[in-house]
């Protein structure tokens, strides 16, 4: 079974629909891109499945689990599920050291040895150890998306949703946060869902994508499509 499984999606706003009748899987291990404009629905998608928009119409099941709209992540499901954000200083509180920010999930979640598991995950994503004792405002963009990174994979999730992870850096930091990813992909078996614009990071991260438009998903590309670059013309 897919871990992932959308069937006829629709997500409104104020009248407005933001999302259309898209339906996709994504099996377990793969990482599936949407792309496509902004404002064409695939961060709202995306928002559905992190259990943060909660109000959706359709078919929707995590880990062939079935959910419902209105629905609150709790326990196994909610530690099974992170997403990394666009603007990663926005998820980090700028009066809260990294160690509180790192921490108190673990601490909600009951999970044992938190300063080893923070100590890790820094490690992990090239920061030292003595970074848990700096706020934000003291690291730099790449520094904060690396943070973000290890923020989400402190609960050891599964499932990772990406929301345009490096559009708000430079070409050599972007590179560096993309490969790293790719490598904590594979040591940690997770199953990525990326949102870009951007065709390079498409091409490069992607084992299947789907374009967007006003909502609906129009056309699907496998990775010897993305290879050949035919998603460029979408």
């Amino acid at each position: 079974m897919p871990l992932v499984n959308i069937e006829a999606l629709q997500v409104n706003f104020a009248g407005k629909t933001a999302v259309s009748a898209a339906s996709f899987a994504v099996e377990a291990g793969e990482t599936f891109s949407l792309i496509g404009a902004s404002g064409c629905g695939k961060s709202t998608i995306l928002r559905v499945l992190a259990g943060i928009q909660r109000e959706w119409q359709g078919q929707l099941a995590l880990f062939d689990q079935p959910l419902s709209p209105g629905m609150r992540y709790q326990g196994k499901l909610r530690r099974n599920v992170q997403m990394v954000f666009q603007d990663p200083y926005a998820s980090l509180h700028p009066n809260h050291t990294l160690w509180r920010t790192l921490s108190e999930p673990l601490k909600i979640h009951g999970m044992d040895n938190p300063l080893q598991r923070v100590n890790e995950a820094l490690e992990q994503v090239g920061l030292p150890a003595d970074a848990a004792q700096r706020y934000p405002h003291q690291l730099s963009g790449g520094q904060r998306q690396r943070v973000a990174i290890a923020r989400a994979l402190l609960l050891r999730p599964t499932l990772l949703l990406l929301d345009e992870p490096t559009s708000a850096l430079d070409m050599s930091v972007q590179a560096e946060i993309l490969n790293l990813l790719n490598r904590l992909k594979q040591e940690h078996r997770m199953t990525y869902l990326l949102v870009s614009h951007d065709a390079d990071v498409i091409a490069h991260m992607s084992d299947r994508a789907a374009f967007m438009a006003e909502g609906v998903i129009q056309r699907y590309f496998d990775r010897e499509a993305l290879v050949r670059g035919e998603h460029r013309m979408s």
